[in-house]
């Protein structure tokens, strides 16, 4: 009886068989393969979702100056904005004349935000605002 306990405690520590393993890495594939791309997507929706945050600031600050000073300016600084730490995008043209505004946002680079991804906002100053984003 005792022999027989011994051998099957030998059988049971010789570890995994291949069929075992290619099992579970199949699996380990498909859930990566799974949850990759959903990932990507949000990441890509949360760098968008940034970008519309931005113009909308853009565009209250932008409003606020032109009902002080009945003109627009193309200068951010003056706006009282600056880009925030760590964005995804850079504020890269801006174009101002006495009837409108437009901005325009371009991503750094990184990989959710490339260079050829941008947003843009015009305002004009009878109040109507064009907004778009080329992703």
């Amino acid at each position: 009886m005792y022999r027989y306990f011994v051998n099957a405690l030998r059988r049971r520590s010789r570890g995994f068989t291949l069929i075992e393993l290619v099992v579970v890495l199949a699996i380990l594939g498909i859930l990566l393969a799974l949850a990759v791309p959903r990932y990507l997507g949000a990441r890509k929706r949360a760098v968008k979702a940034e970008a519309v945050n931005l113009l909308q600031e853009l565009k209250t600050l932008s409003w606020a100056y032109y009902q002080e000073y009945n003109q627009f300016t193309d200068n951010p600084a003056s706006l009282g904005f600056s880009m925030p730490d760590g964005a995804a995008w850079g504020l890269h043209d801006s174009n101002a004349t006495t009837t409108s505004v437009g901005w325009t946002l371009s991503g750094n680079g990184t990989k959710a935000a490339t260079t050829s991804d941008s947003c843009s906002v015009v305002l004009q100053n009878t109040g109507a605002s064009t907004q778009e984003c080329n992703f």
